[in-house]
């Protein structure tokens, strides 16, 4: 399976994205243990999951119906290059965060793959964002 290089650099943060200096890098401490939203439902105000984001096109004409990740020719291709600013935190987890998808795939992914489709999955479920950011602080009316 293709995948992006590792000096993909999509965060705009310079440098290999691989390489995260945290010598002065305190670990944040969780108030709670993460929830746990393997049993919840998703969110009932949506007809479908695909209400906030569309599904991608998969496969177009000329490819006979053979998915995008094989078709493609490298990891950047179809996407536009967005910026996020992330805590070290974040940035230090990601590494283990995409090799655990990679596992429950038995196989390699990128970085790339992996964050679009974190932010496509958030994206399908505005609830456990939301939770999570009211562990952050954030307080609705």
């Amino acid at each position: 399976m293709k995948k992006g290089s590792a000096g993909d650099d999509v965060l705009g943060l310079g440098g290999d994205e691989d390489e995260i200096e945290t010598d002065d890098v305190e670990e944040p401490e969780l108030q709670e243990p993460a929830p746990d939203f393997e049993d919840e439902p998703t969110n009932p105000d949506l007809d479908s999951a695909d209400d906030l984001v569309g599904e991608p096109a998969h496969a177009g004409a000329s490819d006979s119906g053979v998915p995008w990740v094989y078709t493609r020719d490298n990891v950047q291709q179809d996407r536009d290059m967005v910026q996020f600013y992330l805590r070290r935190f974040v940035q230090e987890a990601e590494g283990d965060f995409v090799d655990a998808v990679g596992e429950q795939l038995g196989t390699d992914v990128s970085k790339t793959d992996v964050r679009e489709a974190a932010y496509v999955a958030a994206m399908r479920d505005p609830e456990i964002v939301a939770k999570e950011l009211e562990r952050w602080g954030f307080e609705g009316e």
